[in-house]
């Protein structure tokens, strides 16, 4: 078995009762990174232990070195049970933990406590109305401007500079956020900037990350949301003579279709519209839509080929 235990997210003080009691068990213990300020209370209780931090070094990749690790653990538990140790508790932003169980290897989960309230008390927001937890490798589709946003594993200038050219696609460049290093420790720095100046900020370190709060930007999910609040406080239902209307709009629009994109967002809008009203009608449903939306994305490639 293999015990999976949280060391909190600052220092040897947010150590829980129980995380000592299993590093004092006489397992192995195994450390997924040695760069922790709880490393002091191994240290100070000579309890022993063992950092993968070396395959950071001869890994080419995070994703090969979580798999290294992962296979590690694996082959010392066969031998007898074995605990390790993360940062903050284990099933928050913790790769290597999700491989465990993806695997379906025989582990103990034990919490500790995770980076996020730390975060949020450095930078004094509430969570309670959504927060979107994403890592440095997101996409900018997965970003959505109407939620608080929290992005790990900013390690340094490199990725807050791919960072902040991404943001930029999604938020306006000017459009604040908060970059927080070492979050909860003596030495917290929180500072607070334009989304285009995150290059420009010099202590990234491994406990750095970014939170951006909501902003007022247009996304899909908004734009979908704000039509179906349209067709419902003006009562439009889909009858022959809207029907009619917009398909001819459509018709009209697609012809005139061009290098230029306005056309497109006038044949985009007609299109959602004419199914947002076939939906209160019972016609169809968005959810079976975006199956099969995605089910033909394939057969673009054969289009433009």
């Amino acid at each position: 078995m293999i015990n999976v235990v949280g060391l909190g997210s600052t220092s040897s003080r947010d150590l829980t009762l129980e995380a000592v009691k299993i590093m004092k068990n006489g397992n192995k213990n195994f450390l997924r990174t040695d760069r922790h300020e709880a490393l002091s209370f191994f240290e100070e209780n000579k309890i022993a232990y063992q950092s993968f931090d070396y395959l950071y070094d001869e890994m080419e990749s995070f994703d090969q070195v979580y798999n290294k690790i992962v296979e590690i653990l694996i082959e010392e538990s066969k031998k007898e049970d074995i605990n390790y140790f993360v940062p903050g508790t284990p099933l928050v932003a913790e790769k290597t933990v999700k491989l465990l169980i993806d695997k379906k290897e025989d582990i103990n989960i034990v919490n500790g406590i995770s980076f996020i309230e730390p975060v949020l008390a450095g930078v004094g927001r509430d969570a309670v109305d959504g927060l979107l937890f994403l890592d440095s490798d997101a996409k900018k589709f997965d970003f959505d401007t109407r939620r608080d946003t929290l992005i790990t594993q900013v390690y340094n200038k490199r990725i807050a500079s791919d960072l902040s050219l991404l943001l930029q696609e999604v938020y306006k460049e000017e459009d604040m956020a908060y970059v927080i290093t070492n979050a909860g420790l003596d030495d917290e720095i929180v500072r607070k900037v334009e989304i285009y100046k995150l290059p420009r900020l010099d202590d990234y370190n491994h406990q750095s990350c970014i939170y951006i709060p909501r902003t007022s930007g247009k996304n899909f999910q908004i734009i979908m949301d704000q039509l179906e609040n349209i067709l419902e406080d003006k009562d439009l239902y889909l009858d022959d003579e809207n029907f009619d209307r917009i398909k001819n709009l459509l018709m009209e629009k697609s012809k005139e279709i061009s290098m230029d994109y306005e056309d497109e967002i006038d044949t985009l809008i007609l299109s959602l519209l004419m199914l947002f009203l076939k939906e209160r009608e019972g016609l169809v449903d968005f959810r079976e839509i975006f199956d099969e939306i995605y089910k033909k994305l394939d057969k673009i490639a054969i289009i433009l080929k």
